[in-house]
């Protein structure tokens, strides 16, 4: 007969795997990834059947909801599974030599290990016969969760040596539940990384994805033809600020723009540097207010000082002034700004503050918002929504320009 110090480590080390297995289903779980490192053998070249297992509806506790797609909500199994593991761990490997003396004690964690084995068996006839698959790792900790159930028995029915209860049994108690509570610690870090990873890489796809797409010039171009007119052209007054394009036929890009934006910058800056030298100045650009005032607090008072400059024939200047300091909008010296730009200061201050300017920018914004525009630059050719893919497409643009050259070519104007 194997002496008990031998069953109590054998049963530890049985308990260490088993943590380690679950360990490894949590990392799936949590990261919907069935990329197993060194146990991937295990199931399967691909890890399917234990990913489909650990992230289905029985992956969780209480079951995800029958016939949904998840993911889930509930606790994982396969951290309970690990934090069930750490405690027989830590009782075979720390406290059982020192309890042999407390009986409760004993009968306590061998009832916790009777109820873990029931789990077990339900788990595998769960996998059997709700879930089509077995779970490689899940069978492989089961067994394991079985074989120390087995010594538990041998040891039960050996008499304890009362020589070998040299240390306090209390610190050793202490110790464990310190040992299980790291663990508990460990599966939610383990759970919530897994987690972040998971979002990570869905939208790293989702990156790859859009770039492949805006790649797909053609499918841009259709998705961009078979959207509707968002605005009618009345909408846009003789009087909005727009860069001036060469005479004949042009398209018209109108923009719902808010200066504090930063997309609305970077945009700005595209549009010089990219799109504008594509249309060889055929492009006509219009400028509409939409200043985000819940989120932007100097996005409203910007507006209207654009609106007061565009009065005076400042529009564009102070455009370029403020996307440049639109960090330090708040610390802007309005008359300091309106003299260096050659404005009439007095006249300048009164139309920012004065009615029309307010309700000029109050109807920009209507119309942004009727036109769908959620979030700035809203962007509109011909009064189609571009689309943030769309727009970031130099190929798209291109395709628009080539359009109109050749009808501008049909009508015997140059490019």
């Amino acid at each position: 007969m194997k002496s008990p110090q031998m069953l109590r480590s054998v049963a530890g080390l049985l308990a260490l795997i088993a943590m380690w297995l679950c360990y490894s289903l949590l990392s799936i779980h949590a990261a919907k990834s069935p990329d197993l490192g060194l146990l991937a053998g295990v199931c399967g070249d691909s890890g399917e059947s234990c990913s489909s297992v650990v992230n289905g509806r029985w992956g969780v506790f209480p079951p995800g909801e029958e016939g949904s797609e998840g993911p889930y909500e509930g606790i994982p199994v396969a951290g309970l599974g690990f934090v069930y593991f750490s405690l027989l761990a830590g009782w075979y490997l720390l406290v059982s030599p020192a309890a042999a003396r407390v009986p409760k004690l004993a009968n306590a964690i061998f009832g916790f290990n009777v109820l873990g084995l029931f789990g077990s068996i339900a788990y595998t006839l769960i996998m059997l016969t709700q879930i089509g698959t077995t779970c490689g790792l899940c069978l492989i900790s089961h067994g394991c969760n079985l074989g120390i159930l087995g010594i538990s028995l041998i040891l039960r029915k050996q008499s304890e040596n009362d020589a070998e209860v040299t240390v306090s049994l209390s610190r050793h108690l202490v110790t464990v539940g310190v040992v299980v509570l790291c663990c508990a610690t460990m599966a939610v870090l383990v759970y919530s990384e897994g987690q972040f990873r998971s979002r990570y890489v869905a939208l790293e796809e989702q990156s790859k994805e859009l770039m492949d797409l805006a790649r797909d010039v053609e499918k841009v171009e259709t998705a961009y033809r078979s959207s509707p007119r968002m605005f009618e052209q009345d909408a846009i007054r003789e009087d909005d600020p727009r860069r001036k394009a060469t005479g004949g036929l042009r398209y018209q890009l109108v923009i719902f723009s808010d200066i504090q934006c930063s997309n609305c910058a970077r945009f700005e800056e595209y549009l010089q540097s990219t799109i504008m030298p594509i249309w060889n100045g055929h492009l006509e650009v219009v400028w509409k207010h939409l200043p985000n005032t819940r989120e932007h607090e100097y996005a409203q008072i910007s507006a209207q000082a654009l609106e007061a400059a565009r009065i005076q024939g400042k529009f564009w200047e102070l455009v370029d002034y403020l996307f440049e300091r639109r960090k330090v909008l708040g610390t802007l010296d309005w008359s300091a700004v309106s003299a260096e730009l050659g404005m009439e200061t007095r006249k300048f201050l009164q139309d920012m503050e004065s009615p029309a300017v307010k309700r000029r920018i109050a109807e920009d914004a209507a119309l942004g918002r009727k036109a769908g525009v959620k979030g700035t630059p809203g962007v509109f050719l011909n009064r189609r929504p571009v689309s943030r893919l769309m727009r970031k497409s130099p190929g798209f643009w291109e395709i628009q320009a080539d359009s109109l050259r050749e009808i501008r070519a049909s009508r015997n104007q140059d490019w």
